[in-house]
């Protein structure tokens, strides 16, 4: 049985959305470049599944946004944000 991880519903629905909002790329579209059905887009934008850790570093190429605004519930595995306190 697949476990999936619930993350804060604004941590990736806004960076995901705000990607797709900002590039004036429709869902088709996004979905598209990913190879993905347009549910999947929806379901990475509302973090339920978040983005699958297989596919984090083609996202974050493709988005801009960093691995940790990605899954911030692998932050531990990604180590600090850049210019975050010590």
């Amino acid at each position: 049985m697949t476990e999936y991880v619930t993350l804060p519903a604004m941590s990736q629905k806004t960076a995901f959305s705000d990607f797709r909002k900002n590039s004036g790329k429709t869902l088709d579209a996004v979905a598209e470049v990913f190879g993905v059905d347009r549910r999947t887009i929806i379901r990475w934008e509302k973090g339920m599944p978040p983005v699958p850790v297989k596919r984090l570093e083609e996202a974050e190429k493709i988005t801009g946004i960093p691995r940790h605004k990605l899954r911030p519930d692998l932050a531990d595995i990604f180590g600090p944000s850049k210019g975050a306190a010590a």
